[in-house]
């Protein structure tokens, strides 16, 4: 269990991003430290689901669904523009339990695989749809959907997205030293003797795509109504290996290293105005050079653990 020590520095940290818009003045600073915080929230959800030991390499399905319901509720006046955004999430957390249905008892290589499946299959669908809006207007394809824009003022923007981000985070911290994080940390670190201790590991997995889903869906929803627009690109893979790079650079499992590393880098590439091709390979390398640095690791500890048997035969 976490140490109350550790977690109220956690906290603090937490409260960085806040902290940082609320003193910001610039309006252009201010837009994009309003996409930064939606984007470190989306990263949080991730986290979240990383946390019962299982890889998504499609967490862009919950984000991009939670776009699409808000733009289209939202766009079309069935909603107001807040509730929307509520509308978002509740889509996030219906497109996470699809995901748990499909691959919760499936294995790590397994899971990864149909969870990119799903995510692209929706991406293609979303870059093909074409729906009729009020008054008979055809929308969708690659232009998207429209969303009403929500809120209008850049400082507004700003503090809404960055509030949402403080809040899932505090939440998150607080649901790891409850019962059903002590079971997730459990579950991640040996399922099999999970199962044995009594937890029923499925069901842990299902309600942690939930959980994510609905945090993914709820920055997604704030993404349609700061810009206006939900798009396919929201369903692309750029956006979930964005959130695997970002939490593995930032500690994955540790919820705030996670949120902060997205909050910068996500501030860094809009400063930048990097193009897609430019992102993926970033992300590409920073994922490559993790992996490497991992499996190094684990090499050095096997030799620790384990001496080569020709040594000992000497």
């Amino acid at each position: 269990m976490m140490r109350s020590g550790a977690g109220l520095w956690q906290m603090a940290w937490g409260l960085l991003p806040l902290g940082i818009v609320l003193v910001s003045r610039d309006r252009f600073t201010l837009s994009i430290l309003a996409v930064a915080s939606t984007q470190a929230l989306y990263v949080v959800s991730w986290d979240v689901l990383s946390g019962s030991g299982r890889i998504s390499l499609g967490h862009a399905l919950p984000f991009g669904c939670g776009a699409y319901a808000t733009a289209l509720v939202s766009g079309w006046g069935l909603v107001p523009p807040a509730p929307a955004i509520a509308v978002g999430a509740l889509a996030g957390i219906a497109a996470g339990a699809l995901q748990a249905a499909l691959g919760a008892r499936l294995p790590r290589i397994g899971l990864a695989i149909v969870t990119l499946a799903v995510a692209e299959c929706a991406h293609e669908i979303a870059g093909m749809l074409q729906i009729a809006g009020p008054g008979g207007l055809v929308i969708g394809e690659e232009a998207g959907v429209t969303a009403t824009v929500f809120p209008a003022d850049e400082t507004a923007a700003a503090r809404l997205a960055a509030a949402a981000l403080t809040v899932a985070v505090i939440g998150v911290l607080w649901m790891v030293r409850s019962r059903l994080g002590l079971a997730m940390r459990t579950v991640e670190a040996d399922d099999r003797g999970a199962t044995a201790s009594g937890i029923d590991v499925t069901r842990i997995r299902e309600v942690a795509f939930v959980i994510a889903g609905g945090l993914a869906g709820l920055a997604g929803g704030l993404a349609a109504s700061l810009a206006g627009r939900a798009a396919p690109p929201m369903l692309s893979l750029e956006p979930s290996l964005f959130a695997i790079a970002a939490a593995g650079i930032g500690g994955r499992g540790s919820i705030v290293g996670p949120a902060l590393t997205a909050f910068a880098a996500s501030a860094a590439l809009q400063w930048f105005d990097l193009p897609v091709m430019a992102r993926l390979a970033l992300y590409a390398l920073v994922l490559i050079g993790m992996e490497l640095t991992a499996s190094r690791g684990r090499r050095r500890r096997d030799a620790r653990l384990h001496p080569l048997r020709e040594d000992g035969a000497r």
